[in-house]
């Protein structure tokens, strides 16, 4: 049985941040570029967890043995920093986390949940699919052997596509700027990618809408281009 979630307060913050680099080491194996974690910075992304948790609408709750931060974004209660310290405990301890989040958030303000997971993470995909959430949304990135300067970051075109150049968050370090695409059907994309690699750019992503809530969905002619799927979206109301 899990222990009833309760709120983060002080050292719960330092224990989460711990937690979630030795994710983002587990999630380095599935992308090595997309997910490679940064060095020295859980007291930096401590800092920050514990500021996230203050802000209008954001919930941080623990258990004995995993965590959820909730933040509010365009209507939705929004989850990307949640972690357990092993997997067998999704099923009970993940449950009653996401479920006392939603409790306290649920809202015209905050009318469903989005929930960020790894396409291979199968326990904590399994929970989302239990839960009756479903796939809306995939990222599909590849890694980039830049073959001009770094470009500034902000807003760029690529022959006919808008994009994006971004720093990775800084709990990542890919090795240089990171090209969001936004959702292109395949052919573009991978123009795109090179263009983008043109840029200085090290990765590229693709955000592809729409999604099946069992499996994986394929994209061959992403995978022909040197794209996978590390990432996918799962979203709906428990």
């Amino acid at each position: 049985m899990a222990t009833k979630p309760s709120e983060m307060t002080g050292a719960d913050f330092a224990w989460a941040a711990e937690l979630m680099q030795r994710r983002r080491e587990c999630y380095a194996s599935y992308s090595p570029v997309f997910w490679r974690p940064a060095q020295g910075v859980v007291a930096l992304h401590a800092r920050f967890l514990q500021y996230g948790a203050t802000r209008p609408g954001a919930v941080a709750l623990r258990s004995e043995y995993g965590f959820i931060i909730t933040r509010p974004a365009e209507g939705r209660c929004f989850v990307d920093d949640f972690a357990v310290e092993d997997d067998s405990a999704w099923p009970v301890e993940g449950h009653a986390l996401l479920h006392a989040a939603w409790q306290r958030v649920r809202s015209p303000e905050q009318s469903s949940v989005r929930v960020v997971s790894a396409r291979r993470d199968e326990p904590k995909r399994d929970l989302m699919i239990a839960l009756g959430l479903s796939v809306i949304s995939r990222w599909w990135v590849k890694a980039l052997t830049p073959t001009g300067p770094a470009q500034p970051h902000g807003p760029l075109t690529l022959g006919d596509v808008a994009a994006f150049l971004v720093a990775a968050p800084p709990v990542y370090d890919p090795g240089g700027p990171v090209c969001l695409l936004g959702d292109l059907e395949p052919a573009r994309a991978a123009v795109a990618a090179e263009r983008a690699a043109q840029a200085g750019a090290v990765l590229v992503i693709v955000q592809r809408e729409g999604g099946d809530i069992a499996v994986a969905s394929a994209e061959p002619e992403l995978e022909a281009a040197g794209f996978h799927n590390p990432a996918e979206f799962y979203q709906g109301q428990l």
